[in-house]
């Protein structure tokens, strides 16, 4: 999940490619928005578990929709991929740190909701330790969607968890489903922004 593009090695006449994220799935853009559609889509599910019986079956076929239209765009969009920078010295050695982290404080979510007693803040706490792993790939593989996609799941998970120790505990489940859904979101946006090759000349020409 990257939108960092750089123009070295192309000259200014030649005309991008357009390919369809289904030919292209080992491009880290298209295999990083699968991992968020996924990783989004589970948030928002297990999250939706926890609202009320009468509205989860509307929010559900909402949620389902939201996943479908962000895997379509995906997979079948026409759009130029990024040409990417390499990652920053000790990308991998970030990403493992930060990792472990998120895995090692997964447990102590629950612990802080025992001890604020507001059980059900928990998955919405799980959500912001793992939108605030994200943060740190931001800068080390040069993708500001990592701030975006990271922010939004840290906030909406504090958020949800906050009103859940006031005593409103369907914010817990509900901040982690928002979380679900704002990956989601910032994915589908990210591949719908990369324009097709007429698109693109188009706003080229209009700049110049």
């Amino acid at each position: 999940m990257t939108t960092h593009t750089t123009t070295a090695g192309r000259q200014p006449s030649e005309t991008p490619t357009a390919v369809r994220g289904i030919s292209a799935l080992r491009h880290p853009v298209v295999s990083g928005g699968l991992i968020g559609v996924i990783g989004g889509t589970a948030f928002l599910f297990a999250g939706l578990l926890g609202v009320p019986s009468p509205t989860q079956g509307p929010l559900r076929g909402l949620a389902a929709a939201l996943a479908t239209f962000t895997l379509a765009v995906i997979l079948f969009r026409r759009r130029v991929l990024p040409e990417l920078r390499p990652p920053a010295p000790g990308a991998a050695r970030v990403y493992g740190v930060a990792v472990v982290v998120m895995l090692l404080l997964m447990p102590v979510t629950r612990l802080v909701a025992q001890a604020l007693h507001a059980p059900t803040a928990q998955s919405a706490l799980v959500a912001a330790v793992v939108g605030a792993h994200f943060l740190p790939f931001a800068r080390v593989f040069h993708a500001p969607v990592f701030w975006w996609i990271g922010g939004s799941m840290v906030a909406l998970g504090l958020g949800g968890a906050l009103l859940a120790v006031l005593g409103m505990h369907v914010a817990g489940p509900a901040g982690a489903a928002a979380a679900g859904a704002a990956m989601l979101v910032i994915v589908a946006v990210q591949a719908v922004r990369q324009h097709a090759p007429g698109a693109t000349a188009a706003t080229e020409q209009s700049a110049a």
